[in-house]
């Protein structure tokens, strides 16, 4: 008898162990894992939960981030989506190089996270990959059209192999001689390369060519200032203020035009509003020293040397004075 009732309680205890454990009792056990971040406990536990419960949301959404993380872009794919993780299935469509897609749904999240790093982060990243494809489809497809030898150029000019991009700046001018961009281009290698001349040159072309631009603008007054003609540069810098207010470079010319032209009150208001946009750079360095200078001038001592003091801040090194 005792025998017999042995063996009945044998067989409930193994009927029992025997029982498989529930989708939640496996969701629960995967989402400690997950939570440590033990993504390889996890994923079976998940796997396991949705083969008794395919509707589980959560453990869709779990799975979907734990074979992200673990390399699986695509398997991800579709657990993401059933589980609404818009920002996670963007990264994974990145990752499986679907980019215009990734783009696309990079570009919602943003507009709910304006400011978030990750997520500015990885739209540029999106944006960057995008762009090189369309590039490399070009050059494969359009190698000899203005657009490819422009890329080339853009290339080279990028590596600072100013001598190799304008040749291809100026087959582009040959295939399409009225395409915006490219006086601006071969300005901007000439300039850098002293021919003050021949960069007015292209500039003044490019500056017909698209006379709203306010960088060809800005480098035109910028070179006619280092040739001395004041109120020349003068004018193209203000021109070049009115299309892009408040950029630094050309309020940097603007300020030391007016100076040129004696009109320091001007060259003071354009300088002064330059540190108000930003005060940390070089570039708000050397605007501090033309201050201090122009306040000399004017007899306002205790204004020029707190300017002063604040170009040694932000030059500590006490590097060549900008002229």
């Amino acid at each position: 008898m005792r025998f017999l009732l042995w063996v009945c309680l044998s067989l409930q205890a193994a009927g029992a162990a025997a029982q498989p454990e529930s989708a939640d009792a496996l969701l629960g056990r995967a989402r400690t894992f997950h939570q440590k971040r033990d993504y390889r406990n996890a994923i079976p536990e998940l796997r396991r939960a949705l083969a008794l419960r395919p509707d589980l949301t959560e453990a869709h959404g779990l799975l979907g981030e734990a074979l992200l993380s673990q390399g699986f872009a695509a398997e991800a794919l579709p657990h993401l989506e059933r589980a609404g993780l818009l920002y996670l299935h963007a990264l994974a469509l990145l990752e499986t190089n679907r980019v215009p897609e990734a783009l696309q749904e990079l570009l919602q999240v943003r507009a709910r996270r304006p400011d978030d790093p990750e997520v500015l982060f990885h739209l540029g990243k999106a944006a960057g990959q995008l762009m090189q494809q369309s590039f490399n489809r070009l050059m494969r497809l359009h190698p000899e059209s203005a657009r490819g030898f422009e890329l080339q150029g853009q290339n080279l000019l990028g590596q600072g192999r100013g001598d190799l991009a304008e040749p291809a700046f100026r087959s582009a001018l040959k295939v399409q001689p009225s395409q915006p961009g490219i006086h601006l281009a071969l300005g901007r290698i000439l300039m850098e390369r002293g021919d003050l001349d021949a960069a007015e040159k292209e500039l003044r072309a490019e500056a017909a060519l698209s006379p709203g631009n306010a960088e060809t603008a800005w480098r035109l007054g910028s070179i006619l200032l280092k040739k001395g003609q004041g109120k020349e540069a003068l004018s193209e810098l203000q021109r070049s203020d009115r299309l892009n207010p408040e950029m630094l470079e050309t309020l940097f010319d603007l300020g030391r035009a007016y100076a040129m032209e004696n009109q320091s009150e001007q060259a003071l208001k354009t300088f002064a509003q330059m540190i108000q946009i930003e005060d940390r750079s070089e570039l708000a360095a050397a605007a501090h020293l033309q201050l201090s200078q122009i306040c000399r001038k004017l007899g306002r001592n205790e204004e020029a040397a707190q300017h002063l003091k604040r170009y040694r801040e932000l030059n500590p090194k006490g590097g060549a004075k900008p002229q």
